[in-house]
C-alpha cells in the first residue's frame, strides 16, 4: 500500500485525492493522510466512488507548509499527514511514501525516521531528464542546497549506480554540473568536488553546462540541490514556453491552426515526453525505504503517475537492490573523515 501526503502540496487536497483516486482505480492500493472531514467532503462534492476501490483514509490534524523549516516542522507537527506517512512505512504498514509537500521536510522525515542507508552521509533527489540521446539521471534535484564535496561525490556513485542497475548502462558518463566545462570554474565546493571525482573509480568526464546534457554527452549528472533544482524547473519552464509559443504562433494562421489540428497527437506524443505531470516524483535516494517526492505544483495526473512510480519502486524492490549494492561499496563510497571544512546550511525547502 502506497502512503500519500495528502494534505503536501500547492494544490492539496484536491488534486492529491483525485490523483490517488485514479491510481487506485488502476488496482494500486493508496492510502491517503490527511484532515479526513477534508478529504470526504471533497469526494462527496466531486461525486466520486471509491467504496469499490483499494483506497483509505488515515486522519491526522496537522499539516506542514511549504514555507515551515524542515527539521523543526517535522519535530513540532508529529501529527501532520507527512510524518504520520512517514511512520507507517517505518513501521511497515505502507510500503512506500508519496508526497509533493516540503521537501526539506521530506529529507529530514525520511532521515530521522526511516534512516540513512548505511554509508550514505546524505540522502538526495535523483531523477530522469530528457535528453537528445534518452534520459540523463541528475543527482541532486532539491533536497541539498548546500552540499559538501565528499557528499557530491557519493551522489556521483548513486548516479551512477542507478543506470548501472535499472538502465544496464554499465560505465555511466558522469558530469558535474557547472558554469564552464573548465576545471577550474564552478562553486567552491564543486572545484573541491572535482579534484575528489579525478581519483575517483567512475567515469568522471569533468564540468558539463546544461547544453552539453541536453545533447546527450553524460549519463549521470551531479550538482548540489540548490542548481540541481534550478536546472530541472528551467527545462519544465522552457518546454511550457514553447508549447506557448508553438501555440501562439499557430493562432495567427488560419492554414497553420488546419495543419495544428491534424498534427495534435504529434504534438501530444511531444509534450509527453518532457512535461513533469508525466513524470510524477524522484526517489529520495539513500534512505533505507522508498520516499518519493513530487513536484510541489502537482495536479492530479502529475500525483498519479508519482504513485505509479512508487508502485514500480516497490514490486521492481528497486531500492532493496540499490541498498544492497550500496553496502558491498561502502568501503569505497564512505570517506574515513570529512575532507575540506566548510561551513555548509542544512538543507532547505526547495520544492
Amino acid at each position: 500500500m502506497i502512503a500519500v501526503d495528502a494534505m503536501g502540496g500547492d494544490f492539496a487536497p484536491q488534486e492529491v485525492i483525485l490523483g490517488a483516486i485514479a491510481a487506485a482505480q488502476q488496482g494500486i492500493p493508496v492510502c491517503l493522510f490527511g484532515d479526513q472531514p477534508t478529504i470526504q467532503k471533497i469526494i462527496i462534492e466531486r461525486k466520486l466512488d471509491i467504496s469499490h476501490l483499494p483506497i483509505s483514509i488515515v486522519h491526522t490534524t496537522q499539516v506542514i507548509d511549504m514555507g515551515q523549516e524542515p527539521t523543526r516542522a517535522v519535530l513540532d507537527n508529529l501529527d501532520s499527514s507527512l510524518v504520520a506517512a512517514v511512520n507507517a512505512v517505518k513501521n511497515g504498514q505502507c510500503s512506500s511514501i508519496v508526497s509533493a509537500g516540503n521537501t526539506g521536510a521530506c529529507l529530514a522525515a525520511g532521515t530521522l525516521m526511516i534512516g540513512r542507508t548505511p554509508a550514505i552521509l546524505r540522502p538526495a533527489i535523483g531523477n530522469g531528464v530528457p535528453t537528445k540521446k534518452g534520459l540523463a539521471f541528475c543527482i541532486d534535484l532539491g533536497a541539498n542546497p548546500d552540499s559538501k564535496p565528499e557528499w557530491l561525490v557519493q551522489f556521483a556513485h548513486m548516479g551512477a549506480l542507478y543506470q548501472q542497475l535499472f538502465f544496464s548502462i554499465p560505465n555511466p558518463r558522469i558530469g558535474l554540473l557547472s558554469n564552464g566545462t573548465e576545471a577550474y570554474k564552478g562553486s567552491k565546493a564543486n572545484k573541491q568536488a572535482y579534484e575528489l571525482l579525478k581519483t575517483a573509480p567512475l567515469h568522471f568526464v569533468g564540468n558539463v553546462e546544461p547544453s552539453d546534457i541536453i545533447n546527450g554527452a553524460v549519463d549521470v549528472v551531479i550538482s548540489d540541490g540548490f542548481v540541481g533544482n534550478i536546472f530541472l524547473k528551467t527545462m519544465e519552464a522552457t518546454g511550457s514556453l514553447m508549447q506557448h509559443f508553438i501555440t501562439q504562433t499557430v493562432a495567427s494562421s488560419w492554414f497553420d491552426t488546419i495543419w495544428f489540428g491534424l498534427r495534435k497527437s504529434l504534438f501530444r506524443r511531444v509534450k509527453a515526453r518532457a512535461m513533469y505531470d508525466q513524470v510524477g516524483g524522484a526517489l529520495l535516494l539513500g534512505l533505507q525505504k522508498p520516499l518519493i517526492v513530487a513536484h510541489g505544483c502537482s495536479n492530479a495526473k502529475a500525483i498519479e503517475q508519482a504513485i505509479r512510480f512508487a508502485h514500480k519502486v516497490v514490486q521492481e524492490r528497486m531500492i532493496e537492490k540499490f541498498n544492497q549494492k550500496i553496502a558491498q561499496l561502502a568501503d569505497v563510497i564512505k570517506p574515513a573523515a570529512p575532507l575540506f571544512s566548510s561551513d555548509f546550511k542544512s538543507s532547505e525547502n526547495l520544492n
